[in-house]
């Protein structure tokens, strides 16, 4: 039967008989998956045909006067997804429909199809001027499925960027990210539109590319010194989205850490950081600015960027600024073991006037873990931090924990001090080591009648974490 013969004989079905095919056709490409599973142990080409052959009665349906038809035949294109290419043309007319939920549903048929769809982006970029908010949506997302080869679409999509409904904008802006390389130049383009939302959407299109977005580096350093703190933010973050080919934005970064806005000296550190050791020397400068929340923020991403920060990070632990010194200390925790050569200087942070530098450099210690066993006396002694009821005791316990046997002797002499804490603490610590704390067992089951029926409980549960592991091992 001629192809225009069988679009005449299914139109001659009445309605009812119409509906009931296309929701039969629904099913289908179930047992088209089935029939292609089988067809791969002989030829996969007469399956394909049989894909063909059942899209193109659906073809036909799209055309049905009657709506329901159109829906059940849109969502049997939906079902049958990229193997249904060939109703790409039809879908596109649907693209037109009166009916807004029909549009919609065409523009989510052609996005499951994905990349073959790609002779549909002129219409889906038509689309994004729908009246109805979920129609624009609907494109918008579609042609992010098709992604590089809906590059013609880019322009309409910059433009919905500013569309007053925002569920659109945040699917335009991720269809310029799919779409990827094509649309930095019109997303760089879109970092000085007059809206401060639009610039917005730009650079977080751009965060979203990452790397393959360097070309846009100049531009997003020029966004830097956008009079809105959102546009700034975003900028940083894609310029941390693109990691280490933004060098040369340090020094505008750098300027950004004494930013007005909390939030945009937070992004800036995590781009210096993510832009790694070409930006220590920046930073380590930063560490000498006269504005203390710049060194703070400076201490802060050396930290993310490891080993190469820690002499700056030493020296910063001096700094006449307590959240100056705390962040260091944080920051030398974030290296770990590779911070070894700060241990000195750490256990000297442990008789820091703050006790919140105090907490921070006792964490550090333990973040170093075993390589840091020279830190145990100091750590011992701050078992008995004067500003008792705060976690520096804790994170001294922890840190020595964290160091392992090398601290059990101290810690076994500690059971014994005069302070209920200390000796709660040190037993703490000594569970937290396990099995290779066998030596303390004796101390702990004297502790066992300790007078303090805390320090009672912790020795018990430290002999039953040691029994514990151990005999798991």
């Amino acid at each position: 039967m001629a192809h225009a013969s069988r679009a005449a004989f299914f139109h001659s079905f009445p309605l009812c008989l119409r509906s009931a095919v296309v929701t039969l056709l629904v099913m289908l490409p179930v047992f088209v998956n089935l029939s292609l599973v089988h067809a791969q142990v002989s030829s996969q080409q007469p399956a394909v045909l049989a894909v063909d052959d059942e899209v193109r009665p659906l073809i036909e349906a799209l055309k049905d006067s009657d709506a329901g038809v159109r829906y059940s035949a849109v969502e049997a294109l939906l079902a049958i997804g990229p193997g249904a290419k060939a109703a790409v043309p039809a879908l596109s007319e649907v693209l037109k429909d009166p009916d807004a939920g029909l549009r919609g549903a065409a523009a989510g048929a052609l996005g499951v199809i994905g990349p073959d769809a790609k002779a549909a982006v002129p219409a889906l970029a038509g689309v994004l001027r729908d009246p109805d908010a979920a129609v624009r949506w609907s494109a918008a997302g579609a042609l992010g499925a098709i992604g590089p080869d809906a590059e013609a679409a880019v322009p309409a999509l910059v433009a919905a960027l500013q569309d007053p409904a925002a569920g659109v904008r945040r699917s335009a802006a991720g269809a310029l990210a799919a779409i990827g390389l094509d649309a930095v130049p019109a997303l760089v383009a879109a970092l000085k539109d007059s809206a401060a939302g639009v610039r917005r959407s730009a650079a977080g299109a751009l965060a979203a590319i990452g790397p393959d977005a360097k070309a846009a580096v100049p531009a997003l350093v020029a966004a830097l010194q956008d009079s809105a703190a959102g546009v700034r933010g975003f900028a940083a973050v894609a310029l941390a989205a693109i990691g280490p080919d933004a060098k040369a934005a340090v020094p505008a970064l750098v300027a950004a850490l004494r930013d007005s806005d909390v939030g945009v000296r937070g992004a800036a550190a995590g781009a210096l950081a993510a832009i790694g050791p070409d930006a220590v020397p920046a930073l380590v400068a930063a560490l000498k600015d006269s504005d203390p929340d710049l060194r703070r923020f400076a201490a802060i991403a050396l930290g993310a960027i490891g080993p190469d920060a820690v002499p700056a990070l030493v020296a910063v632990l001096k700094d006449s600024d307590v959240g100056v010194r705390g962040a260091a200390a944080g920051a030398l925790a974030a290296i770990g073991p590779d911070a070894k050569a700060a241990v000195p200087a750490l256990v000297a942070a442990l008789q820091d006037s703050d006790v919140g530098v105090r907490r921070s450099a006792a964490g550090a210690l333990g973040a170093i873990g075993p390589q840091a066993k020279a830190a145990v006396p100091a750590l011992v002694a701050a078992l008995k931090d004067p500003v008792r009821y705060t976690y520096a005791r804790r994170s001294a316990a922890d840190a020595l924990g964290a160091i392992g046997p090398d601290a059990v002797p101290a810690l076994v002499a500690a059971l014994r001090d005069a302070d209920v804490g200390v000796r709660r603490s040190a037993a703490g610590a000594l569970g937290a080591i396990g099995p290779e704390a066998k030596a303390a067992v004796p101390a702990l089951v004297e502790a066992l009648k300790d007078s303090d029926v805390t320090v009672a409980r912790a020795a018990a549960e430290a002999l039953d974490a040691i029994g514990r592991e151990a005999s798991k091992s």
